[in-house]
């Protein structure tokens, strides 16, 4: 056995009850979950199942992942959903709690809520694979295998455990979690990133034209969820949408010393100097575009 695995780990942790689930939430840092846990091979007897889900998360989706993990001091993961089976996971809640501030807000607590909180103990000889995250995961084992010198290995990422059985009945079960988890995960729609993507070259640049730029400030965007342009809306250029489509292109199509591919103008947030010139590029572009229809329009002859 890995020698990183068999060395016992005791993980702060909340337990609690959803359905007929009990769960518990944890800190890992990356290092202990990238040694420790593994994908979803165990759901599936059948190897061949197995590898695929082993291709599918060998993509470039992890190295994105890793390279994030690699370069934003903002990084963030929300939970990964781990399953645990084997072995002995021991849970210890705490007996009381005490504050340290000179208040009473928790002097009162009952006693089901005290026995919420307490240290989840791993032994080593536990297998641990990743039911939601996946992805998540790829990433950060690349990124600590390769890249362990930035620094992120002791970074912590809440860790959701819940208990598998490996039996026919217990597979069933957790596959069931498994697709429940991945199914109902909606991707953020388009006109939510283009509002709140801080890593999206587009949407930064979308916002920034309407918010600085004359040409699309006002009523000339219509704000809605869709390229479509509503029925009677006189008053609009374009769509929010649209232009955003259009800075994709622009930024990916068109040849010039900016051009990347979308995947990393959507994931990797460049630096604030080289967003200026996407900014200026695109002000450019639309500034261009404006007086050569004027001059269309100037040519045109009157009768």
């Amino acid at each position: 056995m890995n020698q990183e695995k068999s060395k016992k780990l005791v993980l702060p942790a909340l337990r609690g009850i959803m359905g007929d689930w009990v769960y518990y939430s944890c800190l890992f840092d990356l290092r202990e979950l990238s040694t420790r846990v593994d994908y979803a091979r165990e759901i599936h007897t059948n190897t061949s199942l197995s590898d695929m889900i082993q291709r599918r998360l060998e993509t470039q989706r992890s190295a994105l992942i890793s390279e994030y993990l690699c370069t934003q001091n903002e990084r963030f993961f929300n939970s990964l959903v781990v399953a645990t089976y084997d072995g002995q996971p021991n849970w210890h809640a705490v007996s009381s709690v005490q504050s340290t501030a000179n208040n009473n807000e928790i002097q009162d607590l009952s006693e089901s809520t005290i026995a919420s909180v307490g240290f989840l103990t791993l032994n080593g000889d536990e297998k641990l694979f990743a039911l939601d995250g996946q992805h998540r995961l790829a990433g950060i084992k690349k990124a600590v295998t390769e890249h362990d010198n930035h620094g992120f290995g002791d970074d912590e990422v809440s860790v959701i455990l819940v208990a598998h059985r490996d039996t026919e009945a217990g597979l069933e079960r957790t596959r069931r979690l498994f697709t429940t988890l991945n199914k109902n995960a909606k991707p953020v729609s388009k006109a939510d990133t283009i509002a709140l993507d801080e890593d999206d070259v587009m949407a930064i640049c979308v916002r920034r034209l309407i918010e600085e730029t004359e040409l699309f400030s006002g009523d000339r965007i219509a704000f809605v969820p869709t390229n479509t342009m509503p029925k009677g809306n006189t008053s609009s250029l374009t769509t929010i949408g649209n232009l955003y489509d259009v800075l994709t292109t622009l930024f990916t199509v068109v040849e010039s010393p900016l051009k990347r591919r979308k995947v990393d103008l959507k994931k990797l947030r460049p630096d604030n100097q080289k967003l200026d010139k996407y900014f200026e590029f695109s002000i450019d572009f639309f500034g261009n575009y404006v007086a050569k229809s004027a001059e269309t329009l100037d040519s045109v002859p009157t009768y």
